[in-house]
């Protein structure tokens, strides 16, 4: 073999021992995922027996739906909707309270009845208000962010509350519906805050 072949084999013999000393990227470990960090834990609470429990979307901030029966002469059911927007600004009460309240007809937030109170150690403040509820047909459209149209409800009652934990964030609980179904589920609704954990 000619010196010149010679360096020739052993520069490709080095070259092909460099390149199989690497582990295809395949083999790297990977990352560890970015969930591997632990979660806030959820609230939880007991649901009245009487009351339904409907299907939540698997993400955004409504975390639980339920159908709460109708009562007195009322001709449809109130509903229950649990809504949490995690430990951020978007947590404050009063700008959630005061869009619920714009939902009515009229400023009702200046004469909703307010409580405060205390329970298993978490602070629950309700808000309730009474008159024509609209609901929205459709997204928010335009500068003033009007739905394109409303489905108007006479003498419609909400009674809504934030249970505020100290590591768990605000959570939010809002139940509408026919103002006599409102007012027969108010202790019931007492009563689950009072079990919120």
């Amino acid at each position: 073999m000619s010196p010149r072949s010679a360096r020739s084999s052993l520069f490709c013999a080095v070259f092909a021992l460099a390149a199989c000393s690497r582990a295809p990227s395949e083999l790297e470990p990977p990352p560890p995922p970015a969930s591997a960090a632990p979660a806030v834990a959820p609230l939880v609470w007991d649901v009245p027996g009487a009351w339904t429990v409907m299907e939540a979307p698997g993400s955004g901030s409504r975390k639980a739906i339920y159908k709460v029966p109708k009562a007195g002469n009322d001709k449809e059911d109130a509903e229950l909707t649990v809504f949490f927007f995690g430990t951020g600004s978007k947590g404050d009460p009063a700008p959630n309270f005061k869009e619920w309240f714009g939902q009515f007809d009229g400023d009702v937030g200046a004469t909703a009845a307010r409580e405060s109170f205390e329970a298993r150690g978490l602070k629950v403040e309700t808000v309730e208000v009474t008159g024509t509820y609209k609901i929205a047909m459709g997204p928010a459209l335009g500068p003033k962010k009007k739905p394109p149209m409303q489905m108007v409800k006479q003498n419609f009652r909400l009674y809504g509350a934030v249970v505020k934990t100290p590591d768990r964030g605000n959570w939010f609980f809002k139940l509408t519906g026919p103002d006599e179904t409102v007012q027969a589920a108010r202790p019931a609704m007492r009563t689950l805050f009072e079990s919120a954990r």
